[in-house]
Parts: C-alpha cells; sequence; structure tokens
C-alpha cells in the first residue's frame, strides 16, 4: 500500500512538473513573440530613421549649396562690376549720343569731351574709338573720324562693322548701309560664328535693314546653311544638337499623385513616369511653336526706335573676355533657382546655356534664338526666323525623340504587393493575376499553418493519457486522474492550435481582400496610364504638321522709315 502511495505521489509530481513546463513554455513563447514584435516594430522605425536622416542629410546639403552658390554670385557680380563696370558706362554714351545728336540739344564741345574720357577709361574696349569716331563725324573732323575708326576696327573688326552698318541705317545713308554690311558678312565664317551675329538675326528678322540688305542677309544664311551641309556629319550633327534642345524642355514632373497605386506597388514606375513625361513634351512643343509663329510681333516701329532697340542688342552683347565670369554667374543662378541641387543645375546649365559660348556655328544660333532667346538676345522675330530655318533639323530631331520614347515604353508593367509579383501589359488580365494571388496567399497560409504545431511532449502526453485511463485495473483511480490531466493538457493544446489556425485564415482572408482590391485599383492605373501615354503622343502629328506650315520667306517684318537728322555723308 505505501508503495502505491509513493508511485502516485511521485506521478502527481511529475504531472505538476510537466504542467510547470508547458506554462513555461508557453510563457517563453510569448516573451520570444513579443520580442520578435519588436524587433520588427524596431527594424521599421531604424528605416524610417535612416530615411529621415537621409532626407535631412539632403536637405542640409543643398541649403549650404544654396548659401555658398549666393556668397559666390556675390563674389562674380562684384569682379563683374570691379573689371568690365566701365563698359557699361560707355554702352549707355553710345545711344545717349545717338540721341542727343537728334534733338540737337547738347554741346558739340560736351560730346568731343564725353568721348574722350570715355576713351581714356577703356584702352582695349572697341566702342570707346568707335564713339570717338561718331562724335568727330557729327562734327565733320574727318582726319580723327579715320583714325578713331581705324582703332575701333583694329580692337574689333566684326562688331565695330556691324556698329555703323546699323548707325548708317538709322541715317537712312542705303549706300553706306550696305558697305558696311558687305564687310561684316565677309568676315563671318559660318563654322565659328561670334555672339554678336544674333544682333543681324535679329536686325534681319525685325526688318530693319532696307529690303535689298535684308534679302541679301537671309541670301547669305542660306549660304551659311548649304557650306555647313558640306560636312559629312552636318545631319547627324544637327540631329544631336537640336535633341539636345528639345530634352532641355522636358519636364521632370512627379506623376505619382495621378497614379498612386502603380507608382507604390510597380516596380516599372520609374520608367513609366520617365516615358510620360517624354511624351508629354509633344503638346509642350506644339504649345511653344504656336506661341513663337502666333503671337503677334509689337507694332511696327519707327526706323529709329528699331535701330536703336539693335543697337542696344549689339552694345549690350558681353565682350570674349567677360563670358567666364558671366558663364560662372548663370551656374550659380540655376543652383540657387534649382534649390541646391548642383547636378541638375549642371546639367541644365550645359543644355540651355551654349548662348553663352564664345563661338559657334550657325545653326547652333538658330537652335540658341529658338530654343534660349533670352540668352541668346533673340526676339519673337528671331525666333520666327530660327524655327523656319530649322524646321527640317527640328523635325528629324523630334522623330528620333519619339521612336527612343516609344521604344522605352515598357511592354509590360511589374507589380509587386508584400511577396507576391506578377506583371501586366494592358490591365486585361485581371481573372489570371487575382488567382495567381489568391494561389499565392493560400501556399502562404497553408505554410504558416503547418507552422503551428501541435508538439511532440502534446502528443506523448494525449497516448499516455489515454493509455492510464484505459489501465484502470492496473493504476486505479489515482491513474485514471493523471490520465484524464495528461489528456486536458494535450486537449488545451490543440485547442489553442485551431484557435491560431482561426485566426490566420481570418487574417488571410482580410489580406486578400485588401491585396486582391490593391490589385485592381493598380490594374486600372495601368489603363488609365496606357491612355494617358497614348493621349500625347498623338500629338507627335500635330507637332510635325506645324512645322511643316512654317515658311522661311514669311517670317521677317518691316518697320516705318522714320527721318533722320543727322548728318552722316562721309560715313
Amino acid at each position: 500500500m505505501s508503495e502505491r502511495v509513493i508511485q502516485a505521489a511521485d506521478l502527481s509530481r511529475i504531472a505538476n512538473v510537466l504542467s510547470s513546463v508547458e506554462d513555461s513554455i508557453h510563457q517563453v513563447s510569448r516573451q520570444v513573440q513579443n520580442v520578435d514584435d519588436a524587433v520588427t516594430i524596431t527594424r521599421g522605425e531604424l528605416s524610417d530613421l535612416r530615411d529621415q536622416l537621409q532626407e535631412f542629410e539632403e536637405r542640409y546639403e543643398r541649403s549650404t549649396e544654396v548659401s555658398v552658390s549666393e556668397t559666390r554670385l556675390v563674389k562674380v557680380r562684384q569682379e563683374l562690376e570691379q573689371m568690365y563696370g566701365h563698359h557699361n558706362s560707355i554702352r549707355r554714351a553710345a545711344l545717349g549720343l545717338l540721341q542727343a545728336s537728334d534733338i540737337r540739344i547738347v554741346r558739340q564741345d560736351t560730346v568731343d569731351k564725353v568721348t574722350e574720357e570715355l576713351m581714356l577709361l577703356a584702352p582695349k574696349y572697341w566702342l570707346a574709338p568707335a564713339l570717338v569716331a561718331l562724335s568727330a563725324w557729327l562734327r565733320d573732323d574727318k582726319s580723327l573720324a579715320e583714325r578713331a575708326l581705324a582703332e575701333a576696327l583694329r580692337r574689333d573688326n566684326e562688331k565695330t562693322s556691324l556698329f555703323f552698318a546699323l548707325v548708317t541705317r538709322r541715317a537712312q545713308r542705303a549706300e553706306a548701309c550696305a558697305q558696311w554690311m558687305q564687310r561684316y558678312l565677309d568676315e563671318q565664317n559660318p563654322v565659328q560664328l561670334r555672339r554678336e551675329t544674333i544682333v543681324l538675326v535679329e536686325a534681319t528678322a525685325s526688318g530693319v535693314f532696307a529690303p535689298m540688305v535684308q534679302q541679301a542677309c537671309i541670301s547669305r544664311f542660306k549660304g551659311w546653311i548649304e557650306k555647313l551641309k558640306e560636312k559629312d556629319s552636318f545631319v547627324e550633327d544637327q540631329r544631336v544638337q537640336w535633341r539636345d534642345a528639345l530634352t532641355a524642355r522636358i519636364r521632370h514632373d512627379d506623376q505619382s499623385s495621378n497614379f498612386p497605386y502603380l507608382s507604390k506597388y510597380s516596380p516599372t514606375w520609374k520608367v513609366l513616369q520617365k516615358t510620360l513625361n517624354r511624351a508629354k513634351l509633344n503638346a509642350s512643343l506644339l504649345d511653344y511653336f504656336k506661341g513663337i509663329v502666333t503671337t503677334p510681333l509689337p507694332s511696327p516701329l519707327k526706323l529709329v526706335d528699331a535701330v536703336d532697340a539693335q543697337l542696344i542688342n549689339l552694345v549690350s552683347n558681353h565682350d570674349a573676355e567677360e563670358l567666364p565670369l558671366r558663364r560662372a554667374e548663370a551656374l550659380l543662378q540655376l543652383i540657387i533657382d534649382n534649390g541646391g541641387r548642383r547636378k541638375e543645375a549642371e546639367v541644365q546649365f550645359k543644355l540651355e546655356h551654349k548662348a553663352l559660348d564664345e563661338t559657334f556655328s550657325f545653326t547652333q544660333l538658330l537652335t540658341n534664338a529658338a530654343m534660349n532667346p533670352k540668352e541668346a538676345g533673340a526676339s519673337i522675330a528671331s525666333q520666327r526666323l530660327a524655327l523656319a530655318l530649322s524646321r527640317e533639323w527640328i523635325a528629324e530631331a523630334h522623330a528620333d525623340m519619339t521612336l527612343k520614347t516609344r521604344s522605352e515604353v515598357p511592354s509590360d508593367i511589374a507589380i509587386e504587393i508584400d511577396s507576391w509579383s506578377g506583371k501586366t501589359t494592358n490591365g486585361g488580365n485581371e481573372h489570371e493575376l487575382l488567382a495567381s494571388l489568391d494561389e499565392h496567399l493560400e501556399r502562404a497560409m497553408k505554410r504558416e499553418l503547418d507552422n503551428v504545431r501541435i508538439g511532440v511532449g502534446h502528443w506523448i502526453a494525449g497516448i499516455l493519457g489515454g493509455v492510464l485511463i484505459f489501465s484502470f485495473l492496473w493504476w486505479g483511480w489515482f491513474g485514471t486522474l493523471i490520465g484524464l490531466g495528461l489528456l486536458i493538457w494535450a486537449a488545451t493544446a490543440k485547442g489553442r492550435q485551431a484557435k491560431q489556425h482561426d485566426n490566420i485564415r481570418k487574417n488571410y482572408a482580410q489580406r486578400r481582400e485588401a491585396q486582391a482590391n490593391i490589385l485592381r485599383a493598380t490594374l486600372a492605373e495601368t489603363v488609365e496610364w496606357r491612355r494617358a501615354f497614348g493621349r500625347e503622343d498623338k500629338a507627335v502629328d500635330q507637332v510635325t504638321a506645324f512645322l511643316n506650315l512654317i515658311a522661311p520667306d514669311a517670317q521677317t517684318s518691316r518697320v516705318q522709315d522714320g527721318v533722320r537728322r543727322v548728318d552722316l555723308t562721309n560715313a
């Protein structure tokens, strides 16, 4: 009897230990799960923190870049003022001298004194002796005029020739104007034109010159183009040149607000956004070109006013020695305008500021005038003429860009939702993708259900409990109670398993519904993206048709001749 009591006590102790172990296992399991959840949360927080730090670092770098650029910009402008500020005084004096001679309210000795002082201030600047020559002509001092003119031509033959071509046109001296213009044109090399050539294009397009001179200039422009065409790589050079110019007009808009699901769940999104922005260039170009051709030109000016406008352009055109600082000024301003994004500013500068090069070909001059009028110093009239003369190359470059854009459009659009991935062409395979997503979630749920198992200890306890119950004759009531306890412990584990399975199934049912809705929305946006791209791409034909309608000979204007009182008989 005592032996049976000892055995009963031992079994009771064992049962208690097993129960305690089971509780400890569940407690550890909960703690491990809590730790796992905490690690997951921590990883997410660390990822967010990393993104925030990276964003802060980028903002700091951009802010520093802006601050440094602003400081450097002030320094560059101070250098320009110190080194070339006196040029501005001479430039202002040039037009003042002509206008003062018109109304005859400034004494000749005052004009002489001012021009001589300017000559002393700028020992290398071409405009100073040119003004001395002009002042000498006004008082009929031929000897001084010729000496001053020779010095001006020595300092800058081309600018001086163009300056006096405009001045003699202002005085309505047709023969002298034609001679000066011929002298200027003979000095030009269409492969290496200087920046002031835009003034010639501007004056021709605006109708400043007499019809005979204007037609001679247009004929010379066409001759330059024909000469450039003799180069073997001319066609390809023009395509590259205009592709660069058109590329500079592509906007890099963020389209994610229009396609929130595609931008979030498609790895192909960057390509989709890039190609859509490239396709939007078509409508942008059409509006830009229409604006150039259809915008009314200013009311016809009197001859004096028209010539004065071109003289301002000529004398305001920066000389070669100023260009390095002017280029530095333009780049620093772009960095500031781009919020400190230096690389983007440098790319934009490279594409947009070729007008600040010291020399360029005639076709590059036309490109600058048409696409970057502010930097080139071109008016709407010059843009029209440049567009008309370049329309063939623009059309070819545009065709190249269109082909490139269309080739980059992905035939398949990838979709990733959590761990599932699929692809679609135009959103038409919704049923197939939904079935694939459902199969993926079903497999994932099965794996998760399989991971929730009853431990080996529970199975042993259940079997041992059953054996003890059916061994009543050997173990008595105590054995039966121990067996029932073991069975209850195993059954409880089984119940917990069933509950976990139910929770997993409910979770996957919710995931299935949510992810199916995400997939449907992504496919709907795929359809809308294809439609949007198609709409933008249709504008290609409109751009081509519009370019074909532009005729070079119809893109010049005339101004009204006026009465000129200055006597330039000796010019």
